[in-house]
C-alpha cells in the first residue's frame, strides 16, 4: 500500500502542470480530481458528433422506444434500491466473514482489480457498456434538441474507467436565469436512454449465451485433478487443482475405473493438460478408491475430529469404501452415539462419534444415508474419487454443471438474482472460486458440436465475450438506476419527485422538498455501500 500510495502521489504531481494548462485544454485534454488530488484525465473530442446527428433519425422511434423502456427504469430503481439496504440490513444484523468475496477490492467491478472478474473479457465488456451507455445519451440528446458539446473518455493512471457524452448542462438542466431547453418529459428520456441501451444490449447477449451458445457446447468425459494435498508428493511434482488426466502410461484414463486399473505401486507417468499445454508428471502409482468431502458442517462430528474438506474417505472400520453407495451402505449399519474409525487416502485415520441427524436439515440428513435413525458424521459429499501420492481425481461433472447453467433462464426471478451473483458464487459444487467463464479445466471438457464445431477453442472466446457483455451491461444499469447523485438515476429520482410534489404544493416549496429528498436518498445509499466494506470487518461485534 506504500508503494501504491507513493506511485499515485508521483502520478498527481506529474498531473499537476496539466490541470491549469490552457494549451492542453484546447487540445480536448483536462485534468479532474478525487478530493482536490489530480487523479482523472478527460480526453475530449468533437469529431463524431455528426454521426450522433445520422443515428438520431428518425426522432420518433428512438423516442416510442425510450419512453416504452422508462417503466423498467423505474421497476429496476425501485427494485435494486430494496436490495441494496436489504444488504445492509444483513450486514448491520449479522456482518460476514471477510473473505475475498466481500474484499474492498472486488466490490468496485473494475476487471484486473475485482479478481473474480477476467482482465482481457472485463475489459472488453466494461469498453462496450460505457459506449453504449453514453452513445444512447448523446443520441436521444440530439433527438430532443439539446447541444452535444463533446464526446471521450476518463482514464485513471493509465486505465480508461468510463466513456462520457457532454450534452451541454445549461440546455438539459437549465440555470437560475435561463430555463431548460426541454420539458421534464424529454430530459427524463434523455436520462433514461443509457440504462435502457445497457439493459438492451444485456438482454440480446444473455439470449445469445444461454441459447444458441450454451446449445452448441457439449461435454467431454474427463477426469480432473480436484485437490493436492499439502507438502504431498503431487504437491512437491508441480501437481495443481484443476489440472485434467489425459492418459496414465500411455493408456487413455476417462473413467474413474479406468484410472485405477492403470494405478500399480511402482511409479506412474501422467499426462495431464494445464492452462492449455500438455506436462508429464511422475507419481507413485498405490492409489486409493473412496468418496470425495466436499465440506464439512460446522459442529459436527466430523468437524470435532478435524477431518479436512478435500479427504477421500477411503474405509470405514477398516472396510473398503469403493463409491458412494458403498459409503452409503456402510454409514446405513451405524448408530447415533457409535465410535467408528474413518481412514482417508492419504492413511489418516480418525475416531468419530457419531450423532443423530435429527434436527439437521433435511440435506444433511438424506446426505451420508439412506436409513432413518443412523449415524451422522456431519459431510457433503461431492462423488467419487481416487487418491494417488497427495492428489485426489474425480469425473468432471461437465453434463451438471452445463446442465445447471441452462436452467438459469427458466427460474425467472430465482433465476435473475442466480445470475446476478454468478460470477462470484459460480456453482456450489462445482466451481471452486466464482464463474469467470470458460476457462481453465471447463475448455477441456466441452467441446463446440453442429454449427460451432469448426470455430474450435475459438467458440469459447464467443461465449466468454456475451457472457461478460451481458453481465457488466446488467449490473451497470442497475448500478445506474440507483437514487443517487451523480448517477442517471438521481437525476431521473429528482425530476419524478418534483412532479409529484408539485401536484401536492407550489413549486418553490415543491423544489425544496425534491433537494431533500434526493439529498436523503444520496445519503442512504453511500451509506450503504460504506457499511458494505466496513461490515466484514466488524464481524466479532454483537450488535
Amino acid at each position: 500500500m506504500l508503494i501504491a500510495a507513493a506511485l499515485i502521489g508521483l502520478y498527481s504531481i506529474l498531473l499537476l502542470p496539466l490541470r491549469d494548462s490552457e494549451a492542453w485544454k484546447k487540445r480536448g485534454v483536462t485534468v479532474g480530481g478525487i478530493s482536490g488530488i489530480p487523479l482523472l484525465i478527460f480526453l475530449r473530442t468533437t469529431k463524431g458528433l455528426k454521426l450522433l446527428d445520422q443515428l438520431s433519425r428518425p426522432k420518433w422511434i428512438w423516442r416510442t422506444a425510450v419512453t416504452i423502456g422508462i417503466p423498467l427504469v423505474i421497476l429496476s430503481m425501485a427494485t435494486f434500491l430494496i436490495l441494496v439496504l436489504l444488504m445492509t440490513y444483513l450486514m448491520i444484523l449479522s456482518p460476514p466473514e471477510p473473505s475475498s468475496y466481500n474484499a474492498p477490492r472486488n466490490i468496485l467491478l473494475i476487471p484486473g482489480l475485482n479478481e473474480y472478474i477476467p482482465f482481457l473479457w472485463g475489459w472488453i465488456a466494461l469498453f462496450v457498456t460505457m459506449l453504449v451507455h453514453e452513445f444512447a445519451h448523446g443520441i436521444l440528446s440530439r433527438v430532443e434538441g439539446v447541444r452535444v458539446k463533446s464526446m471521450g473518455i476518463v482514464t485513471l493512471l493509465v486505465a480508461p474507467i468510463a466513456a462520457f457524452v457532454e450534452p451541454d448542462e445549461e440546455d438539459l438542466f437549465g440555470t437560475k436565469n435561463k430555463p431548460s431547453l426541454v420539458n421534464r418529459a424529454a430530459r427524463i428520456r434523455i436520462l433514461s436512454a443509457g440504462v435502457i441501451a445497457n439493459f438492451m444490449v444485456a438482454a440480446l447477449a444473455m439470449a445469445l449465451f444461454f441459447g444458441p451458445v450454451l446449445g452448441s457446447i457439449s461435454p467431454v468425459d474427463r477426469l480432473i485433478a480436484v485437490g493436492v494435498q499439502e507438502d504431498s508428493i503431487a504437491e512437491e511434482a508441480g501437481f495443481e487443482s484443476g489440472m485434467v488426466l489425459l492418459q496414465v502410461n500411455g493408456e487413455n484414463a476417462i473413467k474413474i475405473e479406468e484410472l485405477y486399473s492403470n494405478l500399480g505401486s511402482t511409479m506412474v507417468e501422467m499426462e495431464v493438460l494445464h492452462n492449455g499445454q500438455k506436462e508429464i508428471f511422475n507419481l507413485p502409482g498405490q492409489a486409493a478408491r473412496g468418496i470425495m468431502v466436499a465440506s464439512i458442517f460446522p459442529d459436527s462430528p466430523a468437524d470435532s475430529v478435524g477431518l479436512p474438506a478435500g479427504s477421500v474417505i477411503s474405509r470405514i472400520d477398516g472396510k473398503e469404501v469403493v463409491d458412494v453407495e458403498g459409503f452409503r451402505r456402510e454409514m446405513n449399519l451405524t448408530r447415533p452415539g457409535q465410535i467408528i474409525t474413518i481412514t482417508t487416502g492419504s492413511g489418516k485415520s480418525y475416531q468419530v462419534n457419531l450423532t443423530s441427524a435429527a434436527g439437521q436439515g433435511e440435506e444433511e440428513q438424506n446426505e451420508e444415508s439412506d436409513a432413518a435413525g443412523t449415524g451422522f458424521i456431519g459431510i457433503e459429499m461431492s462423488g467419487n474419487a481416487i487418491y494417488a501420492g497427495g492428489v485426489a481425481f474425480q469425473e468432471a461433472p461437465a453434463s451438471e454443471f452445463l446442465g445447471i447453467l441452462k436452467t438459469i433462464p427458466k427460474r425467472g426471478v430465482e433465476g435473475f438474482a442466480y445470475m446476478l451473483n454468478l460470477p462470484f458464487s459460480g456453482i456450489p459444487g462445482f466451481t471452486q472460486k466464482g464463474f469467470p467463464g470458460f476457462s481453465g479445466w471447463l475448455t477441456a471438457v466441452y467441446e463446440p458440436v453442429g454449427w460451432a464445431e469448426p470455430l474450435g477453442e475459438r467458440f469459447f472466446w464467443i461465449a466468454n465475450l456475451l457472457l461478460w457483455i451481458g453481465w457488466i451491461n446488467l449490473y451497470a444499469g442497475l448500478f445506474n438506476c440507483l437514487p443517487a447523485g451523480p448517477l442517471d438515476g438521481g437525476h431521473i429520482f429528482r425530476d419524478l419527485v418534483q412532479t409529484g410534489f408539485e401536484r401536492l404544493v407550489p413549486p418553490e416549496k415543491a423544489e425544496k422538498l425534491t433537494r431533500t429528498a434526493v439529498a436523503i436518498f444520496t445519503w442512504v445509499i453511500l451509506t450503504s455501500l460504506l457499511i458494505s466494506i466496513i461490515a466484514p470487518f466488524t464481524h466479532s461485534i454483537s450488535i
